[in-house]
């Protein structure tokens, strides 16, 4: 098999994308597709049209391929030619709606190669090319005709529109084209494309997050009693307003929406206010909430009658925003890493009268610093009183650091969920909080621990054997597993 690089990706430099040293906080994957996986009679689409008899999988002594082979048919009908005599193309061949893997999009594309075999020569480079969004980039070297040749394609020198501006795509799914406006008689046996992106908290949470061993504390709220009527209004000890405020009409337990036979925790239009739940989080013993990796929970958000959801000025004012999720160290008016609330996980609801599942990753909390009397304690750990028996206090200043590591000591510390403001009637339920050790430690530095040993890893930090396909970790280093 022969190989090509573009100027811009030498073979040296491909070496050092994909043997990266294990700590890189950074994802790879390949992404194939794979025609001698499609079965015969699988066709492409043509640039701008439908599926095309001259774009599809063929059975070949090689397998089954894909095989471009369409001509330009002149005004006289005859197939038009090329200056060499060899029938001329006019599009190329379209792979409509390419969907790269979850969490990558074409920004995270580093190279494309395609296994390609020309049939005849061919004097009009081979292209690719995302419809619609760029203009082509070409391969204009000599290759083999007849013979398998990895054609590589530097994304980064895709442009867009008349003025060849670098493109940045952040499509995760686009028609991806590829062929030549010219002789086209072609097989393609496989196109890969090597994604690579930074790996944010959220993923590593997400990858590391063992439910099966980890610790939940839930609030489903079957437990609770219906609230009770009190004064005329109905009302519930066990919830109140993020202020403290219990009691309220507007939080409430009872059934939720119809159909739904649950109990839940129930925000009354207009609340302007998430449900605080007055119970606190016991944490698991030997755990602390330095220990949390995931708060859920399901939530209902209701239309308000007579609001035009069409109408922007309207919807502003209409719907609420995003959940979200506070925490506060204890009932009811303990201190609060954030008072703004936190958007650790989650966007506004796509829809609204039906159920949706939300979840935030408190390693992605935004934490603030803190100002506060603090009482003062003497060798011993004794308060220090004054002359008439109060607390000596003495103003104490914490970073947002101090203020996230005093709050992970704590075994027990209540939430706040919900929407701020509510406008709009909520129903929660099913609140689960899942604890598990050693989040500390990431999937990458789980396999730099086991360095030396010749035991191969996915980028997850899971064992995995040779015949795993994809980005691999041994001994330290990522490799390409073909």
């Amino acid at each position: 098999m022969e190989f090509h690089y573009l100027k811009s990706l030498s073979a040296v430099a491909l070496a050092g994308i994909f043997a990266v040293n294990a700590y890189a906080e950074t994802l790879s994957e390949e992404f194939i597709v794979d025609f001698t996986q499609k079965e015969a009679g699988f066709k492409l689409n043509s640039f701008w049209g439908g599926p095309n008899d001259n774009m599809q999988v063929v059975a070949t002594d090689e397998g089954n391929l894909l095989l471009i082979n369409g001509v330009t048919i002149g005004e006289d009908g005859t197939p038009a030619v090329n200056d060499a005599g060899y029938p001329s193309w006019s599009t190329m061949a379209r792979y409509e709606g390419l969907t790269l893997p979850s969490g990558f999009n074409f920004s995270n594309v580093l190279l494309i190669e395609v296994e390609y075999k020309p049939t005849q020569p061919d004097n009009v480079p081979f292209a690719i090319q995302l419809r619609n969004a760029t203009n082509p980039l070409y391969y204009a070297e000599e290759v083999a005709v007849d013979e398998w040749n990895t054609l590589a394609f530097d994304p980064s020198e895709m442009t867009v529109g008349d003025d060849n501006a670098p493109y940045s795509g952040n499509l995760s799914s686009f028609d991806f084209c590829m062929g030549a406006n010219g002789s086209s008689n072609y097989y393609i046996k496989q196109v890969t494309f090597y994604l690579e992106k930074e790996v944010t908290q959220r993923e590593k949470d997400e990858a590391a997050l063992d439910k099966s061993t980890a610790k939940c504390v839930e609030f489903d709220f079957d437990g609770y009693e219906v609230s009770g009527e009190v004064d005329g209004a109905f009302s519930s000890p066990y919830l109140g307003s993020n202020g403290g405020g219990i009691n309220r009409p507007d939080m409430i337990i009872d059934k939720g929406p119809d159909g739904y036979d649950n109990n839940c925790a129930h925000i009354i239009y207009q609340g302007w206010t998430q449900i605080f739940i007055t119970e606190a989080v016991v944490v698991p013993e030997g755990y602390t909430f330095d220990d949390l990796r995931l708060v859920e929970y399901d939530i209902y958000e209701t239309d308000i009658p007579g609001v035009d959801y069409t109408k922007p000025d309207e919807q502003a004012s209409g719907r609420n925003g995003a959940p979200i999720l506070k925490m506060k160290e204890s009932y009811a008016w303990g201190w609060c890493p954030n008072n703004d609330g936190s958007s650790c996980g989650n966007s506004r609801l796509p829809s609204v009268n039906e159920w949706h599942h939300v979840e935030f990753y408190p390693s992605a909390y935004e934490w603030r610093e803190r100002d506060f009397d603090q009482n003062v304690v003497d060798e011993n750990g004794e308060p220090v009183l004054d002359d008439e028996g109060n607390n000596v206090t003495a103003p104490t200043h914490w970073d947002a650091d101090q203020v996230r590591d005093e709050f992970g000591k704590l075994t027990s510390f209540n939430i706040s969920i919900g929407f701020f403001p509510c406008v709009s009637q909520t129903y929660v339920d099913n609140v689960k909080l899942w604890f598990q050790k050693g989040g500390e430690e990431n999937a990458v530095e789980a396999v730099e621990a086991a360095k030396g040993n010749d035991v191969v890893y996915n980028v997850f930090g899971q064992r995995v054997d040779d015949t795993y396909r994809g980005i691999v970790i041994r001994n330290g280093k990522k490799y390409i597993n073909k």
